[in-house]
């Protein structure tokens, strides 16, 4: 479509546009629902949405005649089919799963401004984690943790209500720690399967660090072996010791980040940083995001060995 075809194409939207009121009626918000599966709120905004944006892409009369009882019949009208034109096809089952293990900030705000309103929504049995931060005017606020399903329970909640009101979801995304007690899972460059890897009691190395041991050290290859970059994170002057790893090797991600990946002959070299606190660690985990899963691995420092805490690519 060249230039002019274009501008064509806008103005004839801008005339459908004009004719058409400019709030969405409850059939309409219910069509969409039903097509789309949005709540009534996210119904009401994408409407909205798609009604402004001059650039969207226009169904012809003659294609909508081609398609239209086809399509009244399973519930579309032209500007719903028009906009069922421009979002793209669902992701993989691979890719669902791995939505349904998303962690969500929720801000606790409007008709879901305390707990108690946020369980009867959600369906959670017990108070979620709670956690106080900035919004994006720079003003206190508070969220609370809730994962898919809660999310999903608190959208249909507001949509059986009718309601308009935008809860504020921000996605929790942060590096993966489950540590074994039971097996050296998960160990950088090692089967935890196979006998040869198996402990022999439950005083055995390869069962540490634990979950929950602290101070541990932690293995840094990449910006975060940048003492300016820990500064601002931890709010410490940091003091790293020369190391090395075995069992990995370095890739890059996106073409600038490094990525640490199993190598079981693999030597990596870089800094150890002693993590003090489960705080500390968390600002970490944040800041390597679900890209990157924590693992055990053993450091070499000048002539000693110790059990120590890395970061290697989750994909």
């Amino acid at each position: 479509m060249d230039f002019l075809d274009e501008l064509e194409s806008m103005a004839q939207i801008a005339i459908q546009q004009s004719e058409q009121p400019d709030e969405p009626n409850r059939e309409e918000i219910k069509r969409w629902q039903s097509l789309f599966g949005f709540s009534y709120g996210q119904a009401l905004k994408e409407i909205q949405y798609h009604r402004s944006d001059l650039s969207r892409p226009r169904v012809s009369e003659p294609h909508w005649e081609m398609v239209r009882v086809e399509k009244e019949a399973e519930g579309f009208n032209k500007e719903a089919y028009e906009y069922s034109t421009s979002i793209k096809p669902s992701k993989s089952s691979t890719f669902t799963a791995t939505l349904q293990k998303q962690i969500y900030l929720l801000k606790l705000e409007g008709p879901l401004d305390n707990l108690e309103a946020v369980k009867i929504a959600s369906g959670l049995k017990s108070d979620p984690s709670v956690y106080h931060g900035t919004d994006d005017d720079e003003k206190p606020a508070m969220f609370c943790k809730v994962d898919m399903t809660a999310r999903n329970n608190i959208l249909a909640h507001l949509s059986a209500a009718e309601s308009s009101f935008q809860p504020t979801f921000v996605r929790y995304s942060v590096a993966t720690k489950e540590l074994s007690n039971t097996s050296a899972f998960p160990t950088l460059g090692l089967d935890s399967t196979l006998p040869q890897h198996r402990p022999s009691s439950t005083d055995d190395q390869r069962l540490l660090p634990s979950q929950t041991q602290y101070p541990v050290w932690y293995f840094f290859y990449g910006t975060l072996a940048d003492p300016a970059v820990l500064n601002r994170l931890l709010g410490v002057d940091p003091e790293y010791k020369v190391a090395s790893i075995e069992g990995g090797t370095l890739q890059m991600w996106g073409g600038k980040y490094k990525a640490l990946v199993d190598c079981p002959r693999g030597l990596v070299h870089g800094h150890a940083f002693q993590v003090q606190d489960k705080d500390q660690e968390e600002a970490l985990r944040c800041y390597e995001t679900d890209k990157y899963e924590v693992v055990r691995c053993e450091l070499s420092i000048g002539d000693e060995r110790v059990r120590g805490l890395t970061f290697r690519f989750a994909g």
